[in-house]
């Protein structure tokens, strides 16, 4: 009878005191302010579907990796965040779910961004299954559809789609302690057309900036499709150290992965898509220490610094804004097909005298069914180099220098 007594107790006591998460509904934004100042680990906010316009939504809070903050779409893309609106989430595991932004018209900088303040940032939050689409900014700001603040942050299961106005869709900062060697996910997001921007800063990923391009940042892009992603020639620009990016498919984007600055990057098991595109291009590769490997190119258009994989010429005594040169290089095992031109010491001028050091180009394939500058040593290149280079009569050439 006692052992029964107390289980009884316990439950009761479980049952009576605020252990369980609780749900709220929300139908506009001062109800959701006063629900998100009394949430605590493991509520549940949902923002009743409708349009929600000019609206600076705060999602905060201290939440736990078992019990997170969730805030989330009463049915998934039918709350709509439009006008002049902002989302910030900060604080600890805070999730950010089912919200479309859409048609807006904003004076703010960022549409997301995982901090409120200098002070205020982000980690272990989340968005997730949300859209931002055609949100417009003011004339002449140069807006960030997202921007990633703090540490172990995740972006995924998103669609960024029909970004026009200037300025990179998502970028990972690096100023200041709190935020390097973050351990960010960017995974299973679709990031689809953008129209040429005819300038710098039109980059659809961004880690990093030069001035903190010697930091690691320990960022993981992984799972992304990027369709159409023609907004400058850096699809993803890399500008710092330790990131990974790998299982990503690129179709019909008019630029390249670019390792722009940093050291150490892994590039592994992405596939290139040209399908006919022009300026379709591969890996641009400035910096020391980066591994590539196991990628698939096929068709691509694009030539020079848009070629299949190009390695460029380094600046003497580089500052961090210009190239430094390529050293300690390993590319294996990447197959091309039917795409531009590898080059090595690309952009050799006065300025760019470095030509790349030590690096280990060997077991690549590349197969061309019509006759075609498969190669180009721009600069006299200190490289290993063993090629499988097949022609329409398969012929096999092995090169070593």
């Amino acid at each position: 009878m006692k052992k029964y007594l107390l289980i009884y107790i316990v439950i009761l006591f479980f049952n009576t005191h605020d252990f369980e998460a609780q749900e709220k509904f929300v139908a506009s934004i001062s109800e959701y302010n006063e629900a998100i100042k009394k949430a605590k680990a493991g509520d549940v906010l949902i923002l009743k579907n409708g349009v929600w316009k000019d609206v600076e939504i705060n999602a905060y809070g201290k939440g736990t990796k078992e019990l997170p903050i969730v805030i989330k779409a009463e049915t998934a893309g039918k709350v709509i965040i439009t006008g002049n609106s902002t989302l910030n989430i900060y604080g600890e595991f805070i999730i950010v779910s089912g919200l479309w932004f859409k048609n807006g018209n904003s004076t703010y900088k960022s549409v997301v961004q995982f901090k409120k303040n200098t002070k205020l940032f982000a980690n272990n939050c989340r968005l997730t299954n949300s859209t931002i689409s055609y949100f417009k900014v003011t004339p002449g700001i140069k807006d960030h559809w997202v921007d990633i603040w703090g540490k172990n942050n995740r972006v995924d299961h998103n669609n960024f789609t029909g970004k026009t106005s200037a300025g990179t869709t998502l970028v990972v900062w690096l100023k200041g302690n709190e935020h390097i060697e973050n351990n960010h996910r960017i995974d299973n997001n679709l990031f689809g057309f953008r129209e040429e921007l005819g300038e710098n800063g039109g980059e659809t990923i961004r880690i990093g900036t030069s001035t903190n391009s010697m930091k690691s940042s320990k960022t993981l892009v992984e799972r992304n499709v990027f369709a159409s992603c023609n907004g400058e020639i850096e699809i993803i620009s890399n500008k710092s150290g330790d990131n990974i990016f790998r299982d990503n498919l690129f179709v019909g984007s008019k630029g390249t992965l670019t390792l722009r600055h940093g050291n150490n990057a892994l590039v592994e098991r992405n596939v290139f898509l040209g399908n006919g595109v022009s300026k379709t291009g591969g890996i641009r590769v400035i910096n020391c220490g980066h591994i590539i490997k196991n990628n698939l190119l096929i068709g691509l258009q694009g030539e020079g610094y848009r070629g299949s994989i190009v390695l460029m010429n380094g600046v003497l005594n580089s500052p961090l804004n210009r190239y430094h040169q390529v050293k300690n290089v390993d590319i294996q095992n990447n197959t091309i097909i039917n795409s531009g031109p590898l080059v090595f010491g690309a952009g050799k001028d006065d300025e760019k005298t470095l030509a790349p050091e030590n690096v280990n180009f060997s077991n690549n394939l590349i197969f061309n069914n019509k006759a075609a500058n498969n190669i180009q040593f721009v600069d006299a290149v200190s490289v290993l180099v063993s090629i499988q280079i097949i022609s329409m009569q398969w012929m096999v050439m092995l090169l070593d220098f």
